[in-house]
């Protein structure tokens, strides 16, 4: 379920807005990532609804400690 796309009603009733520009200031403030199509509609997944950006573990840690160059 978590890379089903939302649907747009869906979206409508999670942001509480119906116009792109709006939806896409609620996703944008929440660390959601989403695309606009070039039907200008707003799109996510559940995955991302449910895992924001602002809550990812973004460590790039590739075991490479570039400090210890200097």
């Amino acid at each position: 379920m978590q890379n089903l796309i939302i649907t747009s009603p869906e979206l409508v009733e999670l942001t509480g807005y119906s116009r792109a520009a709006d939806q896409v200031s609620c996703l944008r403030s929440h660390g959601i990532f989403y695309v606009e199509g070039k039907d200008g509609r707003i799109r996510t997944t559940w995955y991302h609804i449910n895992h924001p950006a602002s809550h990812r573990n973004n460590n790039n840690n590739d075991g490479f400690n570039l400090e210890a160059l200097t």
